[in-house]
């Protein structure tokens, strides 16, 4: 279906109108980045012309945003990257929400519709929202079956498929007791199918779900990128949000300007947000970009219930780790690093740990950042890495997960004081998750350590190896961002 009915030119007027606002669109060498980005969010390139005249490719642009809803949340989502102009996206949110509106449904079919579905009890209902309306719309928490089509309905439907309330009726028919229900459900959705001309459509997705087998919680992440700003102690802060059984489609959140004091605070609501809503998951993963020079951020000690008397650390409420944005922006070392972690997904087991300076007589040495980088290159089985100092406070630290960087090697831990503890590895080592020796369970094995720290007396937990672990868990399947740098994870391995 377009994006609307009529396609009339008093919509194009509108939308050309809004885009103006963007001098992104208008400078055509920033107008192809524009469009690069938004063919990434497509999967496809954007059919559009770039004309010399801007009028003519904002017109152009505009109506093929009519003709096809993908486009127009495609550019949305590339502009919010570019820009950060809030009164222009809002102008431009407004002419969408016009142009996607669509007529409500009769009252008394709204009215059988809500008698069906105030009494109905679904489980995992934020997932079959999200099935229903697709990878390209992001679906705020709802609090019930009614609630859930009420949000849906709201939203657009690809070219040729079935509005997303549509599709969510045959989502809850599947799921519906007693069976008399279902049936009245699909009776619903066969009538208003009808009045669309879309029956074959809802009969290929009756057919879809038919078969599929039940919903099932799956994992769920929240990626946190802290990008330093020219004023020292100035972050920008990025967050993307990714709960999908259908794949990696992560949804950027809004940008906004912190300092370090205030950095704790906005990720304990963009947390909480996301705690709301999905609430249904699985796991909740938090997921932090750090440059280089922030990796040793103890961004696992960061509170949450900042307010109460109770602060307590995400660390005891989510895995945390940590993704390099040095290694995201260097295109030249994606290579090896979708080499190693291909290694890893398919062999774990034979996916081998080098620590430095570490109990074996082969570990290699501090202090030769280039043996280092010799020996890891020369074992394509090497994933992980144990650091002997902690990157981004210490030079030596810095170089060796440098080293780690440009031999493509995912996963990398440290203690984040300035001198590794004796036993962090053997602590490692000796957690249940890790006994087997599969580093695919790395990453459980440095939560249950960090929940290992808060069950000691608080006067003992400074010296508890958990209360200092760092780890980064790269996984180059799950990009958030393009690549390369605009303004200066992991459905692979232990994926839950």
């Amino acid at each position: 279906m377009a994006a609307m009915g009529e396609g009339s030119l008093a919509s194009v007027t509108n939308l050309v109108t809004a885009l103006k606002e963007f001098r992104c669109l208008t400078n055509p060498e920033s107008r192809e980045l524009c469009l690069e980005l938004a063919a990434r969010e497509l999967e496809s390139a954007v059919p559009v012309r770039s004309h010399r005249v801007t009028d003519y490719f904002l017109v152009e642009l505009a109506r093929e945003c009519l003709d096809n809803v993908r486009v127009m949340r495609a550019l949305r989502a590339s502009l919010a990257v570019l820009v950060s102009d809030a009164d222009a996206m809002h102008q431009l949110d407004a002419v969408m929400a016009q142009m996607t509106a669509r007529p409500a449904l009769p009252v008394p079919a709204t009215a059988e519709l809500r008698s069906l579905l105030e009494e109905l009890e679904i489980g995992q209902l934020g997932q079959l929202c999200r099935a229903a309306a697709g990878p390209l719309q992001d679906v705020p928490p709802v609090t019930g079956p009614w609630h859930a089509f009420e949000v849906l309905s709201r939203m657009n439907a690809q070219p040729g498929s079935l509005p997303p309330g549509l599709a969510l009726v045959e989502y809850l028919a599947a799921s519906a007791q007693p069976l008399r229900t279902a049936d009245a459900l699909r009776a619903w959705a066969d009538e208003r199918a009808r009045e669309l001309s879309l029956t074959s459509q809802l009969r290929s997705l009756r057919q879809q779900v038919g078969h599929a087998a039940p919903a099932e919680p799956v994992d769920a992440y929240l990626v946190i990128r802290l990008l330093r700003q020219e004023e020292p102690g100035r972050y920008e802060l990025s967050s993307w949000h990714q709960y999908d059984p259908t794949g990696w489609h992560p949804a950027r959140g809004p940008v906004t300007q912190v300092t370090s004091a205030t950095a704790e605070r906005a990720v304990q609501d963009l947390v909480f947000a996301a705690a709301e809503e999905w609430d249904d998951a699985r796991s909740i993963h938090v997921e932090f970009m750090l440059g280089a020079d922030d990796l040793n951020l103890p961004v696992h000690l960061w509170r949450q219930e900042l307010d109460s008397d109770l602060a307590t650390p995400l660390c005891m409420d989510y895995p945390v780790v940590i993704r390099s944005l040095e290694r995201c922006q260097t295109r030249r070392w994606h290579r090896s690093w979708k080499q190693r972690w291909q290694v890893f997904a398919d062999q774990p087991l034979r996916s081998k740990q080098l620590v430095i300076d570490g109990p074996d007589p082969d570990s290699p040495s501090s202090g030769d950042v280039g043996g280092l980088l010799a020996r890891l290159k020369a074992d394509p089985y090497v994933v992980a890495l144990v650091l002997n100092s902690p990157p981004g406070a210490t030079p030596e630290g810095t170089n060796e997960a440098l080293a780690a960087w440009r031999a493509g090697i995912p996963v990398v831990t440290w203690d984040r004081r300035h001198t590794r503890a004796p036993d962090l590895v053997h602590w490692l080592r000796q957690k249940p998750a890790e006994a087997s020796g599969n580093l695919a369970r790395l990453r459980e094995a440095v939560t249950e350590l960090r929940l290992d720290a808060h069950t000691i007396d608080s006067a003992e937990r400074e010296h508890h190896p958990g209360q200092h672990v760092m780890l980064v868990w790269d996984d180059p399947t799950r990009p958030v961002e393009p690549v390369g740098r605009l303004t200066g994870p992991d459905e692979g391995v232990g994926s839950r």
